[in-house]
């Protein structure tokens, strides 16, 4: 056992220690790489008072070498990375002001490395209390490799979980050393990051600027085009691509998703005198990230014409593009470009519409052109033409057309056939034997189906998502008003103090929906509390019990009382334990009613499988379902899946989607 101090002074440590979350995280990645690290996982763990108790950086480099220790830690600005050009494996190094390790003191009070190297295990551990005295522990055989950076004490609850979208943030600095070297992975709380499958193309420029002063600076831009919506970005990157700073494009580029990289050796001038934070007051990299949004508009330029001829030469290939041959009439030529502005804007802009059936999409052009060239009155041939409708059901469209649009009609019609598509997709999702194993509660399951309460009922809206009781209370107030009697029980009882179950615990639920309810006042209301288990998840008599303690919390506490409001608690997932099942059929009692209470508050406690669920849904949508003749089927319920964010799907479907995707892309050709 040994101590070591940092010969710097203290003020200059504690400015590195105010990094951002996602310089801390990013750096801490970057030492992993520099390390030829195949592998690096962060790992987040809840804290026993705190969401976020503990960050776990886990790599499979070549560790920290016990004889070099003191070289790593002692000294701040003179890095061994400064020195080199390439690791060991061939990569290019990032750090180089030795810096990194101290960024980690901006996440928690404790920081300890554990290094493997060469037979060795050791760790290294400071306090932010006093950022420059390291304690070194005596090394013990090993035969692993790599490196574990714990950080402790986390100072507050960042909001840096894979739910909060914090990996996306870390894939985007990453992007480009995940594309290019397929033997690194980024395991960020528990999901692989998506960069290589999920890049379209890869595309670098060298581009140069001159100052005023007649000075010259080259720099090299790298455009990653994505194959799914991310956020737009213009990172400044020091030489091997490390990113320092981001920024908006500041360009239009319509229908494309794209971050885009400018390195630069000017930028590493910066950062070699401290100043990379002032780089948009820098003329000279000011002058190069215009000259970087010049080259922008001239890629998405080029590739606009190209997307639009493509997109084009597809709708005339399957027939239905409303314009046939060549024509040199000035007034036609003027008239298909204004088309094709139009036309193509409604593709990019209507995900939709590229889902549409043939005949809809060759009826929406053919409405498109008629409104260019001749306005509504064309609509009777169009339908003859385009639809080819017996005359009665072009009487019986045109008299519909004079009570609503043709537009509510189609949206009307698609916000069924969707819905229908989703109870499928849910499902392939909560039924098939892999995707049930695979589903998460939380990150994936949970994040479904906030954005589809329809499937509770339409009267519902959503309050609260994944929030504990406390935040339902307040939402209960808010809708009810301060005349109620909960605003009096508010006024009256401690208006900050926490919810709390009958064991003292503060209860997280997953998603709080309210409705009016049709009565002649139009005052009372019903709140509907959603307890969600992952497919894999039973209804055992914990989990009944579990949503029991929450509905009794709402039950004794005050603040909830409030004689025009109902309450009903649901706890869903795929089937009965036996034990479970014997509660959910009580005598005299809907199925799935475990509990009800009518003194002091009105409240319904049920357990209900998914399968209930889904036929429920189901059945409000049988009368649209046979008037429309759909039936959604498992192809149809993948091409729905395939809207929804990737991270909230399981592995097992999204390989059902590939093969969908690829048997598409066949028929497409």
């Amino acid at each position: 056992m040994q101590q070591i101090e940092v010969n710097v002074e203290n003020d200059h440590i504690q400015r590195i220690t105010t990094a951002k979350p996602l310089a801390a995280i990013s750096e801490l990645i970057w030492n992993a790489y520099d390390a030829d690290a195949r592998e690096v996982k962060v790992e987040l763990e809840a804290g026993q008072l705190t969401k976020l108790g503990v960050i776990r950086v886990v790599d499979d480099g070549i560790g920290i070498p016990a004889d070099e220790v003191e070289k790593f830690f002692k000294s701040l600005g003179g890095s061994w990375k400064k020195r080199a050009i390439k690791t060991d494996g061939g990569r290019a190094i990032h750090g180089e002001k030795g810096q990194g390790r101290f960024k980690a003191f901006a996440l928690g009070e404790r920081v300890t490395w554990v290094s493997y190297h060469a037979g060795k295990k050791f760790s290294i551990s400071g306090e932010k209390s006093d950022l420059k005295r390291f304690t070194i522990s005596d090394t013990i055989p090993s035969s692993s490799t790599g490196c574990t950076v714990e950080i402790e004490n986390v100072v507050r609850d960042f909001e840096i979980w894979s739910a909060d979208g914090f990996a996306e943030h870390v894939r985007d600095v990453f992007a480009l050393q995940l594309y290019e070297d397929p033997a690194f992975r980024i395991i960020y709380d528990g999901e692989e990051i998506d960069a290589r499958d999920a890049i379209r193309d890869v595309t670098p420029y060298e581009i140069s600027a001159t100052t005023e002063d007649g000075h010259e600076y080259k720099a090299t831009l790298d455009i990653i085009e994505w194959k799914k919506k991310v956020e737009r970005k213009l990172m400044l990157c020091l030489p091997g691509r490390f990113s320092f700073h981001e920024m908006a494009p500041g360009i239009h580029a319509r229908g494309f998703d794209f971050t885009t990289y400018l390195t630069a050796d000017h930028f590493q001038d910066l950062a070699d005198d401290n100043t990379e934070g002032l780089v948009e007051l820098d003329p000279p990299s000011m002058a190069l990230v215009d000259a970087a949004k010049a080259k922008l508009r001239e890629h998405f330029r080029e590739r606009e014409a190209a997307r639009s001829r493509g997109k084009i030469q597809e709708w005339k290939d399957a027939k239905i593009y409303p314009y046939e041959g060549r024509t040199s009439d000035p007034i036609e030529i003027n008239e298909r470009q204004v088309f094709d502005v139009v036309a193509l804007n409604l593709a990019d802009y209507s995900p939709d519409f590229d889902r549409a059936p043939s005949k809809q999409q060759k009826l929406i052009l053919q409405l498109v052109k008629a409104a260019i060239e001749t306005g509504p009155g064309a609509l009777p041939a169009i339908l003859e033409s385009v639809v080819d409708l017996p005359k009665a059901k072009q009487e019986e469209l045109a008299d519909l057309l004079r009570k609503t649009s043709l537009t509510a009609v189609i949206n009307a019609a698609k916000a069924v056939t969707d819905r229908l598509e989703f109870l499928r997709a849910l499902q392939i999702l909560v039924f098939d034997p892999k995707s049930k194993r695979q589903l998460l509660e939380r990150s994936q399951l949970h994040r479904i189906i906030a954005q589809e309460t329809w499937i509770f009922g339409e009267k519902f809206n959503l309050m609260n998502d994944d929030e504990d009781l406390s935040a339902v209370l307040r939402s209960h107030i808010e809708l009810l008003g301060s005349d109620s009697d909960a605003g009096t029980a508010r006024d009256t009882l401690a208006p900050n103090a926490p919810v709390l179950d009958a064991e003292g615990k503060a209860a997280i639920v997953d998603l709080m929906l309210s409705c009016r309810m049709p009565t002649a006042t139009d005052e009372e209301r019903k709140h509907l509390v959603i307890e969600l288990k992952r497919p894999s998840q039973s209804l055992n008599e914990d989990v009944i019990n579990q949503i029991k303690k929450y509905a009794k919390a709402v039950a004794l506490d005050d603040r909830f009382k409030h004689s025009n409001v109902e309450w009903d608690f649901v706890a869903v997932a795929n089937r009965f334990t036996k034990d479970a099942e014997f509660e959910a059929r009580q005598k005299d009692k809907p199925r799935g009613l475990v509990l009800e209470i009518d003194d002091p508050i009105k409240i319904r406690v049920w357990a209900k499988t998914w399968g209930e669920i889904i036929q429920e849904a189901e059945g409000r949508l049988t009368f649209y379902k046979r008037r429309l003749e759909y039936q959604a089927n498992d192809k149809e319920a993948l091409r729905y899946l395939r809207t929804i964010n990737a991270d909230y799907l399981s592995e097992e479907v999204k390989e059902r989607i590939s093969v969908l995707d690829a048997e598409e892309g066949v028929a497409a050709e």
